[in-house]
């Protein structure tokens, strides 16, 4: 356990963060508009159907906004919102639970696509630039998004499942189909659909992935190839793509018939998933503070 000193001196640097962020936050807010047109913009957002967001996420939004408002920017922060938003338990650790970070990063996204559509004729425009939780308030057209997109960890892109002439070709629909179900009805994640179709040797390419991950907002992109084995059962090679780089994370061969490799499949994809987006949060984070 950290020493009172070394606790102190910790809250002491996370304070100052916050007052430097705020500040810089200050600077790119417009001083002009009012707390009505501010909150008038929020709810044109927020009863938007080209708003996407989640339930949970429309609150996030509600939160940061009332309160720095209110000039509460203590508040504006990942405990917070997850203890006063999210339902946390007092004792949430944004150090190990990255669970704002994640839905910030949807909340961006969801942001992004408001403007997009509906919102680019807003006389009032609300961000959430990145590196806190501190909205911007600005009149006219919200600024282009970044040229580094925004990658949900929580999102994965399910490419073709090619299956050439074996066994598996003959269900290779349903099978693709039921995979996709299931994800989106038992796994929590954000699930999209790649293309039904992929290369004649059923190998995602780099470009390929780094495309889809632009594309859906996917960290994760799963693809596979099947053949057969003799004597009617399956080999299905499985391939985990980073929807940021294209690099290929893992690649496993899952023997069997088309049942037993739907199971392993949806199985795998989730442990995988779980491993991945755990040790890509973390070096987000970065080292744990003492506090």
């Amino acid at each position: 356990m950290a020493d009172p000193a070394t606790l102190k001196a910790s809250k002491l640097e996370r304070k100052t963060r916050r007052t430097r962020l705020q500040h810089e936050r200050a600077n790119e807010t417009d001083a002009s508009i009012s707390r009505e047109e501010v909150l008038a913009a929020l709810q044109r957002i927020l009863v938007s159907k080209d708003f996407p967001a989640t339930e949970r996420n429309r609150r996030f939004l509600d939160f940061v906004v009332r309160q720095a408002l209110d000039r509460r920017f203590d508040k504006i922060s990942g405990y917070y919102v997850a203890t006063e938003v999210f339902g946390r338990a007092p004792d949430f650790n944004p150090m190990t639970d990255p669970i704002v970070r994640i839905e910030a990063s949807k909340l961006r996204r969801d942001l992004e696509v408001y403007y997009l559509k509906r919102g680019g004729a807003d006389d009032v425009c609300i961000t959430l630039p990145r590196g806190g939780y501190i909205p911007v308030f600005r009149r006219g057209a919200v600024p282009a998004a970044s040229h580094d997109p925004v990658y949900d960890l929580q999102s994965l892109s399910v490419h073709a499942l090619h299956g050439e002439t074996c066994a598996l070709a003959q269900v290779a629909p349903p099978f693709r189909g039921r995979l996709v179900d299931r994800l989106v009805r038992q796994s929590g994640l954000s699930v999209f659909a790649g293309p039904a179709t992929s290369n004649s040797d059923g190998l995602l390419d780099s470009d390929t992935a780094r495309e889809l991950g632009r594309r859906n907002g996917s960290r994760f992109i799963l693809s596979g190839d099947a053949h057969d084995e003799g004597n009617g059962g399956v080999v299905f090679t499985a391939r985990l793509h980073d929807g940021k780089t294209g690099q290929l994370l893992c690649s496993e061969r899952i023997n069997g018939d088309p049942g037993l490799i739907e199971e392993t499949l949806f199985a795998r994809s989730l442990e995988l998933h779980r491993h991945w987006a755990g040790k890509f949060a973390a070096e987000v984070a970065g080292p744990r503070s003492l506090a």
